[in-house]
């Protein structure tokens, strides 16, 4: 079962009654119960027993919304079941999400001595996860009889033994270190990706630090794009609460699994106007509706004061853009994802092609030369190989080399190198024995990211366009004109163009594609642009995926380019392929004939059989 949206002013969460009956036996329970239940539970003692610094910079006695009950609720869950508690959160702004987490380790630091840690996503969060941990202990009025001390050795201690330690993810060391019993990974989703400084590396490097049973990591995140650690575990791996307590009961018993949890911006009471809106706001509302608005208030059954919350959150603190509102308070679990960025291919359609990908497995192996310049594609069982295929050649076909080089050498032994891209693609076609049209398609490539020296590169594409019928190959030739020599030495046919030449106003011949020009950069990228929206493309490389979706319009630049600490040699790869797909040359059956020995005549030469 997935997540269940509830509104609540016209139907709040069943988890905000329940709590409050809690808290309600609580006020008739004797001291002693009290203490036990807030031993017990955090959300117990964050309740009745912690002072926080409201938005008015008050000290108030906190309760805790949607968001935290969830939170909460699964914790104790995963505890009461005796797993590995790990549990994914995907949240709107200032929902009280980071903070809950650190009252959450900040309890469990009391209740017995542990090692914890706080990976933010920047010093200042970093800083402010400290500072949360620091005044629970000031405003706490729980009896643990328990007090700072000094320890050069963490960020925080206490006399009890436990120990907390904040760092950042802009720390390549990040995450490294002993044995410890709590983490918080906090906005996963704003970590750096780039090859030095890497989400996946850094959560790799600390999650095995937390190999006790009785362990307990939060990641926590507003969704930033449709990339990185926390998406793709949110889509992958992570299962909903009653999903696992479903399989639970059917007798699965797993010791770390992550579970999600999320809440949408009209779930929590304060996103809503607290002056009601009068008949006239109501009648311009209704008669300004965006499609967006129309689709929430069927769907979520919006009042018109969270609408009218709405719309001043998005005049003031999203720059008038509905998307933007949509990236930082979301709606729904799934679509969250596809708002974030500005990017420059439709998501909706990049997370359907990722949706197929995941099920679809490559041959990998390599490419052998065989006799008379024949190759031969060979698999092992282990499933190495620098090759990827997702479809052999088809006789009759028409396909296309394609390939975007590297800057130059030196750049592919940088900190963040640059990297070759190298592929096959196959032209659409009908296909008349099933009687339906076959998208073009990404059939092959040299398994990415790849790095080497320009002959490296140009033998691998030598290898393939050969297995391929020995078919045309297009290339950005800026930085590649010693690959496009030993190309054309070798015999393989090479793409030309006739551009205007800007420099003399005629038509040039040119090999390849020079992509310095803007317009000529531009134009190719946004006709790739409409293929992919327009389902013209069908790609199944999670590679060349992940590049799409991290491929965005830069405002300040004018142009679209890879987002910071990505590549776009993927991207610019297949633009090339879309934008000369109509010269893909044809795939003909390879046939053996008789051939006559020159001296047959004289030396009474048998027939031989040539390739």
């Amino acid at each position: 079962m997935s997540w269940v949206p509830y509104n609540f002013q016209t139907n709040p969460d069943p988890i905000i009654a329940k709590f409050d009956r809690v808290l309600l036996d609580l006020s008739k329970s004797s001291d002693d119960e009290i203490l036990t239940a807030a031993m017990a539970s955090p959300a117990v003692h964050f309740s009745l027993f912690c002072r926080i610094k409201d938005e008015d910079n008050k000290i108030i006695s906190p309760r805790p919304n949607v968001l935290q009950l969830r939170m909460a609720e699964t914790y104790e869950t995963l505890k009461s079941l005796g797993i590995r508690v790990r549990i994914l959160v995907t949240k709107p702004r200032r929902a009280g999400c980071s903070s809950f987490v650190e009252h959450i380790g900040y309890h469990d630091a009391m209740r017995r001595p542990i090692e914890g840690l706080t990976i933010a996503d920047d010093k200042e969060g970093s800083k402010a996860a400290m500072a949360k941990l620091q005044s629970y202990g000031e405003y706490d009025s729980y009896p643990w009889k328990i007090t700072v001390v000094q320890d050069s050795t963490a960020s925080i201690s206490w006399s009890n033994g436990s120990k907390w330690t904040v760092d950042t993810a802009r720390n390549p060391d990040a995450g490294a270190g002993d044995t410890r019993q709590f983490g918080h990974m906090s906005e996963t989703s704003k970590w750096p990706q780039t090859t030095t400084l890497n989400d996946e590396r850094t959560m790799t490097c600390a999650m095995p630090t937390f190999s006790g049973m009785d362990t307990t990591v939060f990641s926590e995140s507003t969704p930033e794009k449709a990339a990185g650690w926390q998406y793709k575990t949110w889509g992958k791996e992570a299962m909903w609460l009653d999903e696992f307590i479903a399989r639970w009961k059917q007798g699965h018993r797993p010791e770390e699994q992550w579970i999600k949890v999320f809440a949408a911006w009209f779930e929590f009471e304060k996103n809503c106007r607290k002056k009601p809106c009068s008949p006239v706001e109501i009648q311009e509302m209704q008669d300004s509706l965006s499609e967006i608005e129309k689709s929430e208030i069927e769907k979520y059954n919006l009042t018109w004061e969270q609408v009218a919350w709405r719309r001043e959150t998005i005049k003031n603190k999203c720059g008038g853009s509905e998307k933007t509102f949509s990236f930082y308070y979301p709606s729904d679990p799934v679509s969250c994802w596809l708002a974030g960025g500005s990017a420059q291919f439709d998501m909706q359609r990049l997370v359907e092609m990722e949706n197929v990908a995941m099920g679809i497995v490559p041959e990998r192996g390599y490419l052998v030369p065989q006799f008379d310049n024949k190759i031969a594609f060979s698999t092992k069982h282990d499933g190495t190989g620098d090759i990827e295929i997702w479809e052999r050649p088809i006789v009759g076909c028409r396909y296309l080399g394609v390939l975007d080089p590297a800057t130059d050498k030196s750049q592919t032994i940088s900190a963040d190198p640059d990297r070759h891209s190298i592929a096959i693609w196959r032209a659409g076609y009908h296909d008349t024995a099933h009687d339906v049209w076959r998208n073009a398609k990404l059939v092959a490539r040299v398994k990415g990211p790849y790095y080497a020296d320009g002959d490296e590169v140009a033998d691998h594409m030598i290898r393939l366009s050969r297995y391929y019928g020995t078919c045309l190959v297009a290339q950005e030739v800026m930085c590649g004109l010693d690959i496009l020599k030993r190309l054309q030495a070798a015999g393989i046919p090479c793409y030309k163009r006739r551009p205007l030449s800007a420099r003399t106003n005629s038509i040039v011949e040119q090999f390849g594609f020079k992509l310095m020009s803007g317009e000529d950069r531009t134009a190719i990228i946004d006709r790739y642009t409409a293929a992919i929206r327009e389902k013209a493309v069908d790609v199944h490389c999670l590679h060349t995926i992940d590049e799409y979706k991290s491929f965005i319009v830069n405002i300040a630049k004018g142009r679209a380019e890879a987002a910071g600490g990505c590549h776009d040699d993927d991207v610019m790869r297949d633009c090339m392929a879309w934008e000369c797909m109509e010269q893909a040359t044809t795939y003909r059956e390879h046939r053996n004939k008789n051939t006559e020995p020159r001296d047959r005549g004289r030396n009474g030469w048998r027939q031989v059989n040539r390739g």
